[in-house]
């Protein structure tokens, strides 16, 4: 049984607020952990099913790296355009751990719009 985008990133955002309410920070570190992986799951869901998003070679994103420049992160209610153009202008930088992590959110955000959950 395969689990739909929108179940996952549901299952993302039902452990981050667990994580709020938790009072040991291992615990809720944890959470955080879980929840992140229920978000790359839902990615990754959402991706099979639109030829317009293309994986990624994540392996030579392993470099710890200073940035190369800075851009200006889109805020959480633009729409879908400028969250495309973030990501456009994150895959001209030099590959890092620092901007895989923007990707990843830049990709998240971008798969939300799409369903309709933003």
């Amino acid at each position: 049984m395969r689990f739909k985008p929108e179940q996952h990133f549901g299952m993302a955002d039902r452990l981050s607020c667990q994580a709020l309410d938790e009072l040991d920070s291992k615990r809720k570190t944890e959470l955080e952990a879980l929840a992140g992986v229920f978000r790359r799951l839902a990615v990754k869901a959402y991706m099979s099913t639109d030829p317009g998003m293309k994986r990624r070679d994540w392996s030579k994103f392993n470099v710890d790296a200073t940035f190369a420049g800075l851009i200006d992160t889109p805020s959480p209610w633009d729409p879908l355009e400028e969250w495309e153009g973030y990501l456009a202008d994150l895959e001209s930088l030099p590959p890092s751990k620092q901007i895989r992590r923007l990707m990843e959110q830049a990709e998240e955000a971008i798969v939300r719009r799409k369903l309709g959950l933003l």
